[in-house]
């Protein structure tokens, strides 16, 4: 179709809105269903119809913001996957015929036929690598979409178009867009001896993408060994234990201190402590972003850093006070990082100061500097677990509001597991290994969604559950009933609050679970060429920040992985909603079910009953669980029953 240049105001607006680029499309005679899934927009991002003029008409807030948010608020297809994905498609090239008719002079063609030969090439070239193959099934999916993504074809690309496409992605779409760039450099560093491909290739690899709105990253190991030396001192010495004190008390009576001395500072340092860190490492990790946030501001005012000595150089109020201004400065420019009153980034990082100066250097001027940026700036220093994210609170109204959707999180573990079936099933009578790992893959989230409706766990426990026992820890599940009812038993160590956690799988949830450990699970071990290992979904990488005192196998899945796995699930039921989040949504249908049972919620996710009330008692919660309640009794019945069981 070709549009006529419309003469509207928004011409001159950089800042065009979705509504305006409904007013065009209607002018040039855009297609009803296109403009019918513009329209669903406000509704896929919780916001009212009449709002539409407030969501911005730029590619990359759709890919942002859009393009992941969930279909099932707007739709009731059967496939809501395929049917989000032909919707954003049909918005995404709208916003592009949008933009080429308002700035005509940006509109630029390129040859596709390369990019054609050179998808053609490594099409050729798929399959499993154990079978000799040169490429991974799937592959060629990453020059589609560089294809779609650059103006210009293969042997054109300058760095300018990696970077201007880097911008513009969310960052799940740069780890995608990451590995299609290696893919391209890879083809460019052999099309010496593939001449097939070298004609339309660069004569050199691309640059790849550097992070987007990131500040500059600093190696620990490239900072002055004077310095890291007293940093690691004053790290340890905040690290020290109940034991460590009393073993330092000793040693300072031993040596003819003061009795009197030695007791008062025994004394202020065992009030100044609320809990003993259990996972050193983390609190290590944290401690040294923080030292090397400092040390980014400390440059500002004309510090060298291979020229600092000493930590306590740092904290002054000048360089701890642009440090914390720079952060919300950078909170506030970038669309691809949370707004700074909607983060808790500037709090971790005050709290690993006022840590390091009080049990640390032990320095009380130190700490009084540290507490003063917390007040000068407390309007962004938002507390771990006061309130809910935005995405959280829409999630939960989502429920709320919508009782299909409610009835499709309930059900979400047998409806991904039949899906997934049908594409184990498929791919086997087709001997189509690619979608039969697929499908194998999908019954993995089945999984992870069958845990997380019965009692939603933190995404590193899935991570880390384990189908039975290693030397140094023990397994998670016992079968109480055999394919009917498993219990999932983690100790405390292994939980966030050092609480021990029961999750039981029960009926449908049991048997996903069985029929992974015993049918399938082995089977995708054999086609991701992987060896046994303990974790119910396994894979390669080493488990993170395992507390103090744990030793776990490598061989459990990537927190990117897991993420990727879960996302393919939500996207059968339509729902955005990360492994995280089904812990409000178990609470807000535990609420519904028993309106004003703060204390079966707080059992259920393991947490406070103040903490409940706080996140899901907004407008006494009552009202909106009488309603909710009522129309899923009516519409979705058996609810109730599968909550309770699961839940009780």
């Amino acid at each position: 179709m070709t549009h006529q240049h419309i003469d509207l105001d928004i011409q001159q607006n950089p800042e065009s809105s979705l509504g305006d680029v409904v007013v065009w499309a209607e002018q040039v005679g855009e297609p009803y269903a296109t403009i019918c899934e513009l329209r669903k927009v406000p509704a896929r991002l919780g916001m009212i119809d009449d709002d539409i003029g407030l969501i911005p008409a730029d590619i990359a807030y759709f890919e942002e913001h859009i393009a992941a948010s969930g279909y099932a608020v707007v739709s009731k297809a059967r496939d809501l996957k395929s049917a989000r994905l032909r919707g954003n498609a049909r918005v995404r090239a709208l916003l592009k015929r949008f933009r080429a008719s308002m700035e005509p002079d940006l509109e630029r063609h390129h040859d596709w036929a390369d990019w054609d030969e050179l998808i053609a090439f490594v099409r050729v070239h798929e399959g499993f690598k154990e079978r000799g193959a040169r490429f991974t099934t799937g592959t060629s999916r990453g020059l589609m979409m560089l294809r779609a993504r650059f103006h210009v074809g293969p042997g054109t690309v300058a760095a300018d178009d990696v970077n201007r496409v880097a911008a513009e992605l969310s960052s799940e779409k740069r780890k995608s867009f990451g590995r299609a760039l290696r893919t391209l450099n890879r083809l460019i560093e052999e099309s010496r001896s593939t001449p097939e491909i070298s004609a339309f290739l660069l004569s050199a690899p691309l640059a790849m993408p550097g992070p987007v709105s990131a500040r500059e990253r600093i190696s620990w190991q490239s900072l002055p060994e004077p310095f890291r030396q007293d940093a690691e001192a004053a790290m340890q010495s905040a690290l020290a234990r109940p034991e460590d004190r009393l073993a330092a008390a000793r040693a300072a009576i031993a040596a003819g201190e003061d009795a009197e001395r030695v007791l008062r500072e025994l004394d202020a340092e065992a009030a100044g402590r609320r809990r003993v860190l259990l996972n050193r490492k983390a609190a290590i990790a944290g401690w040294r972003t923080a030292i090397t946030w400092l040390v980014l501001a400390a440059e500002r005012h004309g510090l060298q850093r291979d020229q600092l000595e000493g930590l306590e150089e740092l904290f002054t109020s000048e360089i701890i006070e642009t440090a914390c201004t720079d952060q919300i400065a950078r909170s506030k420019a970038s669309r691809h990082l949370k707004d700074p009153d909607k983060t808790q980034t500037l709090t971790s990082r005050l709290a690993a100061l006022e840590t390091l100066s009080r049990h640390g250097l032990k320095l009380a001027p130190l700490v009084a500097i540290v507490q003063l940026q917390r007040r000068f700036h407390v309007q962004y220093v938002r507390a771990a677990g006061k309130s809910m994210t935005d995405d959280a609170k829409r999630l939960c109204d989502v429920l709320i509001r919508r009782p299909q959707i409610a009835a499709a999180f309930v059900n979400a573990p047998g409806t991904i597991a039949r899906r997934a079936t049908e594409g184990i099933e498929t791919g086997r009578s087709e001997k189509n290994l690619t979608q039969e790992l697929s499908g194998l893959r999908l019954y993995a989230a089945a999984v992870l969604f069958a845990v997380q409706v019965s009692r939603p766990l933190r995404t590193s426990n899935l991570i880390r559950l384990r189908y039975r026992s290693t030397r140094e820890a023990p397994g998670h599940i016992t079968w109480v009933r055999k394919r009917t009812h498993a219990e999932l038993r983690f100790f405390p160590g292994e939980i966030k609050n050092d609480r021990e956690v029961t999750v039981h799988l029960l009926s449908d949830e049991a048997r996903i679970l069985w029929t992974w450990l015993h049918d399938f699970r082995p089977r995708y071990l054999e086609l991701r060429g992987l060896s046994d290992t303990p974790y119910v979904i396994p894979g390669e990488a080493h488990p993170r920040l395992v507390k103090s005192g744990m030793t776990l196998p490598q061989g459990c899945l990537a927190p990117s992985t897991i993420a990727e796995i879960w996302r393919d699930g939500a996207d059968i039921i339509g729902l955005d909603l990360t492994p995280h989040q089904s812990r409000h949504a178990v609470a807000t249908l535990i609420l519904a079910i028993e309106p004003g049972n703060f204390a079966k919620a707080a059992a259920v996710l393991g947490d406070t009953e103040e903490t409940v009330r706080r996140h899901y008692g907004r407008d006494s919660g009552a009202e909106a669980a009488k309603q909710v309640r009522a129309a899923l009794k009516s519409q979705h019945p058996g609810i109730f029953a599968k909550m309770k069981r699961r839940v009780s």
